[in-house]
């Protein structure tokens, strides 16, 4: 399991943000989230060893997790990325969005109904954002899907765009301010 952040920083865009802990941790240190910046690992995936072999291990990538990988600030950065994504067919890249209505002006043109190595999760943590969202995510060309219910704020229906997604994760907020998580939500998602 890898790790690959090309970009770094974040903007609050849904209701699920109010405690991210992205910004948090960066407020620690003193850094602004709100800048959007290209970082020195954003060619992680192609370096390779002395030897030519890819330094970074086949398996699974975390993709922008300190990030969104469909800010809009990162488009014209992204392009790079679907390219070396293309490149590692031995690696799964898997990247979370909040900003799932972006996906389809965000695509590589050779996308057609999705890449083999990648898997989409959309970001949702309240009904009106599982409607809007979801509502988006089910009719996209996405060949591996995933909702991340994170943070859950309320109890949520999803059933209906449970259709061709292969996962459901469920969690609450990680903040000493955290909104409270109701299991019984988690455990209606799980029915």
């Amino acid at each position: 399991m890898a790790m690959w952040n090309p970009w770094r920083g974040c903007k609050k865009c849904s209701e699920g943000c109010l405690h991210c802990y992205i910004h948090k941790g960066d407020a620690k240190r003193n850094v602004d989230t709100n800048k959007i910046i290209r970082t020195k690992d954003f060619d992680k995936p192609t370096i390779r060893l002395k030897n030519g072999n890819y330094k970074m291990k086949a398996g699974i990538v975390y993709t922008c997790f300190s990030t969104d990988f469909l800010i809009e600030e990162a488009d014209e950065w992204r392009g790079e990325c679907w390219k070396m994504i293309k490149e590692r067919q031995d690696c799964t890249f898997l990247f979370l969005t909040k900003r799932i209505e972006r996906f389809m002006q965000c695509i590589p043109d050779d996308w057609n109904d999705g890449y083999e190595n990648v898997v989409v999760c959309c970001t949702i943590e309240n009904q009106k954002n599982a409607d809007c969202k979801l509502g988006i995510f089910c009719k996209l060309p996405i060949k591996h899907k995933c909702i991340t219910a994170q943070p859950l704020l309320e109890h949520i229906s999803i059933e209906k765009y449970l259709d061709n997604v292969e996962l459901v994760v469920v969690g609450g907020e990680s903040d000493y301010k955290a909104r409270p998580l109701d299991y019984s939500w988690v455990l209606d998602i799980r029915e």
